[in-house]
């Protein structure tokens, strides 16, 4: 007889909620940025660029060449994202994702 083949599935790739969700604050911040013209320029997308940088890097560059860096204004992008994972990564040590074993999501 002969041996069969040993068959290899793709492991799924699963959507880490928590991290998604850290997301959604800076892409709020973004949103009003390009319809608010909050930034004083003429176009959405030079609004939306400004308020990018400024809570994703924490540096605002609407005065060329004259870079202002703030910690605190990253509170509304980089650090929701970060503290997403770290929750996300915590989760998976708690075992909260075996409940939500049969989902495509993990947290």
């Amino acid at each position: 007889m002969a041996k069969r083949k040993k068959s290899y599935r793709k492991p799924k790739s699963k959507i880490p909620l928590l991290t998604v969700a850290g997301l959604v604050p800076g892409i709020a911040n973004m949103q009003r940025a390009y319809t608010d013209k909050i930034h004083g320029h003429a176009t959405g997308i030079a609004n939306l660029g400004t308020e990018a940088g400024r809570i994703y890097i924490g540096l605002d560059r609407r005065v060329i060449g004259e870079g202002s860096f703030n910690m605190a204004w990253m509170w509304g992008g980089t650090f929701p994202i970060i503290l997403g994972a770290i929750g996300s990564k915590v989760a998976g040590k708690l075992g909260v994702n075996r409940m939500f074993k049969g989902l495509p999501i993990k947290l």
